[in-house]
């Protein structure tokens, strides 16, 4: 760990860079990393530890390089490639920060925070659990709208404060099967008998992790900044160096959650998501107490996220439309993720499935691109071509899921590329797009020189 002096500049403490390493990891650990990890390991079953490494590439290692792109390019989404038009690579980000901000992944943590957090102690004959819910939506993200009014001071909020309490509870819950297993690991179930890894990857989608790598870019810079950190190179040795720190708790909690929603079949066989498993094996585990602790780590764990997903999604806007203020940026996504909270959580998650599986293949691409630019012979080519062809392959995996017979018509001669009925159709395009741009460049530089000062304004 590195023990700077903190009067020097552009260096932190060791005790400021774990700060700003929970803060990350707190910043990342939300609703979707608190549910999907725990049914895909009761669906895997005995195959649970394929399906973890699966899950741990999208939901943990694609995270981390996007933060590292984001470092390297100053931690601005629309820095992030200088090979699109201005005006499509503000498109994406919009489309982008609205999904993992007011339109999903922020309103998710509210909904999941009340169905784990609120629900079990609620009198289901007796109650009006809509309002409830409402009610407990403004009190939530009234919380989350207050903080995020001071993006400077999340590391000593979430990072010194929140985070190692957050941190205390997970111990508890994940030393905890270990100690009195719920039962054993059952057999694989439908596509987790044969692909369990594949399955893994593309539950690490759910996560949504990687599109909140693009976001918190910004936000870990700005903590940085407001502490000091000002030099380019000292900017993206940080972020790195809490990224790493992040990974590293983020691997633990869904190794621990895996194990969880493995061993529990036998408590929730019948669970239509990971909130329901969790909270019948707090309740196996601890009684009541579990209850209670659940509840603490979920509502702490999304309230966090909520937080850094609306600071980075109206820093976002107030970088594209200066005239509107931080201030009524943050109020008005805090009132939309009202009102999408109240909306019921099954429902919100069947709903955005097939726009997640069009949207990151996107993500994942520009992540990859912006870490090996440098390196391309035609980076312009490569990445404009790219780009458009796995956001078409991309939209086809996300209409191959929806419930209409039409598409299976439609979609009929994408049938023979390898990966799509995994929802993966855009992989080999992908590589082949990136080798054949890369030869054009290098047998034609001048020409694609040319072309590109030709068509770069």
């Amino acid at each position: 760990m590195l023990m700077e002096n903190p009067a020097t500049p552009n260096t932190l403490t060791g005790k400021a860079l774990l700060a700003m390493g929970f803060m990350t990891f707190a910043l990342f650990l939300g609703a979707g990393n608190m549910i999907f990890p725990v049914l895909s390991g009761q669906l895997a079953g005995t195959e649970a530890w394929s399906a973890a490494a699966g899950f741990l590439t999208t939901g943990v290692g694609l995270p981390l390089l996007g933060i590292i792109a984001m470092a390297r390019v100053g931690g601005g989404f629309n820095d992030l490639s200088q090979d699109l038009p201005p005006r499509l690579i503000a498109l994406i980000g919009i489309i982008i920060y609205l999904l993992i901000g007011p339109m999903y992944a922020v309103p998710r943590t509210a909904a999941v925070s009340f169905e784990i957090g609120i629900t079990p102690f609620l009198d289901a004959e007796n109650s009006n659990s809509d309002a409830q819910q409402l009610l407990f939506s403004l009190v939530f993200f009234a919380i989350a709208w207050w903080f995020a009014l001071y993006p400077g001071k999340l590391m000593e909020t979430v990072g010194e404060i929140i985070t190692p309490a957050l941190i205390l509870l997970l111990i508890v819950l994940g030393v905890s099967p270990f100690l009195n297993p719920a039962g054993d690991p059952g057999p694989p179930i439908e596509d987790y008998q044969t692909t369990a890894f594949i399955q893994g990857f593309l539950d690490g989608y759910m996560t949504m992790d990687a599109l909140a790598a693009l976001m918190f870019g910004i936000v870990i810079i700005t903590n940085l900044r407001s502490h000091g950190i000002t030099g380019r190179r000292a900017l993206t040795r940080y972020c790195i160096a809490t990224g790493v720190i992040a990974a590293i708790g983020l691997s633990l909690v869904y190794i621990a959650l895996f194990n969880i929603g493995a061993t529990s079949r036998v408590l929730a066989p019948d669970a239509s998501n990971g909130g329901q498993i969790l909270t019948t094996f707090v309740e196996f585990q601890f009684s009541q107490w579990g209850i209670l602790i659940l509840a603490a780590i979920v509502t702490l764990a999304c309230l966090t996220t909520a937080i850094g997903c609306i600071t980075a999604v109206a820093e976002y806007f107030e970088q594209l439309w200066p005239r509107y203020s931080y201030f009524s940026l943050v109020t008005a996504i805090t009132v939309a993720c009202v009102v999408m909270a109240n909306i019921n959580l099954d429902q919100l998650i069947e709903f955005y499935v097939p726009i997640l599986l069009a949207i990151y293949p996107v993500a994942m691409i520009l992540i990859l691109l912006a870490l090996i630019r440098e390196w391309l012979p035609a980076p312009k080519l490569s990445t404009r071509f790219t780009l458009l062809l796995v956001a078409l392959l991309g939209i086809a995996d996300g209409l191959h899921v929806l419930p209409y017979r039409a598409m299976e018509y439609y979609l009929l001669p994408l049938n023979s590329l390898p990966g799509f009925s995994l929802h993966l159709s855009w992989v080999l395009p992908a590589i082949v797009s990136l080798v054949v741009t890369s030869l054009i460049g290098i047998v034609y530089p001048e020409r694609q020189s040319q072309t590109e000062s030709d068509t770069g304004q």
